[in-house]
């Protein structure tokens, strides 16, 4: 990890499911409207044999709802860290990265009254066609294993002189964690387990008043 003093060129890069979200929004999706292929999904991706991006795309593309009725879902289901508000309070510079897709992050924020603009949010294209999805891979940050390059994102921030602050939770977020200068760790997640036997320095959070705690202590 690089030591660097946060300066007034702070970005943090936050992960979505799982992170700023309770739940997976995907996983949700799945286990609601095609509960017999996730069931298999599932299993395939915690023994490590299919990737993330996999996960995630054959699943919604294999959904048949409407648009609307997608959107009715998220508004019910998708359970949201309220403590994200108070951390949009603070008017620092973010983006939310996810390895999943830009519509699952803003209409399950826009269902709870966070509103962010789509220019803050890097990820995959969900594309509605009737009662079909597809999705449609971020053409600069794509990743064949994970979706989105997380790291990828860090590293063009940091290439125009960013202290990058990334903040994460699961698998799709190794990468992006290593390459940024400050990490913060849910707590009890793979990203930290993954980080401890790795020797990688992180702090670890439960949510995003206690990010917001430890941050203000760089600000004094």
């Amino acid at each position: 990890m690089k030591k660097k003093e946060p300066s007034a060129q702070t970005i943090f890069v936050i992960d979505f499911d799982g992170t700023i979200s309770g739940n997976d929004s995907t996983t949700m999706l799945a286990e609601k409207y095609i509960p017999d292929m996730h069931r298999g999904y599932l299993r395939d991706i915690r023994a490590g044999k299919i990737s993330v991006r996999k996960y995630i795309k054959d699943q919604l593309e294999a959904l048949s709802i409407t648009k609307e009725e997608y959107i009715s879902t998220l508004r019910n289901e998708m359970k949201i860290d309220h403590s994200f508000k108070n951390f949009l309070t603070k008017n620092w510079d973010f983006v939310i990265v996810s390895a999943g897709t830009l519509q699952n992050v803003y209409y399950s924020l826009k269902e709870k009254d966070i509103y962010i603009s789509p220019k803050k949010i890097i990820s995959n294209q969900l594309n509605f066609n009737g009662e079909k999805m597809t999705v449609e891979t971020s053409r600069r940050y794509f990743d064949q294993e994970n979706g989105v390059n997380k790291a990828k994102v860090i590293e063009d921030f940091q290439k125009q002189n960013y202290h990058v602050i990334f903040i994460g939770d699961s698998i799709s977020d190794f990468e992006g964690a290593k390459a940024a200068d400050i990490v913060y760790a849910k707590k009890n997640q793979k990203l930290t387990t993954y980080l401890q036997e790795q020797g990688i320095a992180f702090f670890e959070y439960q949510n995003f008043d206690e990010i917001i705690s430890h941050f203000q202590k760089f600000l004094i």
